[in-house]
């Protein structure tokens, strides 16, 4: 699992700031203890698309999809990919110890974490990428629930359709929030033609932390 230091200064709020060398040392040391304590593990699956009036069905699962927004960006799909994607409880807890005992190092670990659960989710697009270009198939952008205007409530509906407690320890809670915290869900749309170049998002798109650093500058992604 890479985790590319160019992130985590950026999820710090570095910008075009060098960090100094107390702080790249942190970061080695976080970067390290996240190597040897996560439990990387990602699931996806590939469903078919219905359509019936105003209202998108996902084949073989609950989930339904009639907000316009998720409809625009799948209109020209013919089949929808569900990820999900986790570093796993142990990282969860040593970022609150570390919050607890040593706040600064708290910090730096998190952004870590948050670099290292994008890397591992941009390992499980790119194996959906492979599998739709098999099929002639072209994916777009990724989608995250609590991105826009699609709905966080369907962090449920991809986890159960996922099957993704049973099969990566992932839950949701009450509030829709994830569980372990370092872990991430999207969609993704699967259609014949190519994405227009003005039709690729940046990675925000399927992140849930809507205060961080990529969100006010995401020309910092392109």
């Amino acid at each position: 699992m890479n985790i590319e230091y160019e992130n985590v200064f950026c999820y710090l709020g570095f910008g075009g700031i060098k960090p100094n060398p107390d702080t790249i040392k942190l970061v080695d040391e976080c970067t390290h203890e996240i190597q040897d304590i996560s439990n990387p593990k990602y699931t996806y699956e590939i469903f078919d698309i219905k359509r019936q009036n105003k209202v998108l069905f996902l084949r073989g699962s609950n989930i339904i999809f009639s907000e316009d927004d998720i409809l625009h960006y799948l209109k020209d799909s013919s089949k929808v990919a569900l990820i999900a994607a986790t570093l796993g409880i142990e990282i969860d807890r040593r970022i609150l110890l570390y919050m607890k005992t040593q706040p600064i190092k708290g910090l730096i670990l998190d952004a870590c974490a948050s670099a290292a659960i994008e890397s591992l989710f941009s390992k499980a697009d790119s194996e959906v990428k492979s599998i739709a270009l098999a099929q002639d198939l072209y994916a777009t952008f990724r989608y995250g629930p609590g991105y826009g205007k699609f709905p966080l409530h369907f962090q449920f509906e991809i986890l159960q359709a996922l099957d993704a407690y049973r099969k990566i320890g992932l839950s949701v809670t009450e509030s829709f929030l994830l569980s372990p915290r370092k872990s991430l869900t999207a969609i993704m749309g699967l259609r014949q033609t190519m994405p227009l170049k003005g039709e690729n998002r940046t990675k925000c798109m399927s992140c849930s932390a809507v205060n961080c650093q990529y969100r006010k500058d995401e020309s910092l992604l392109e």
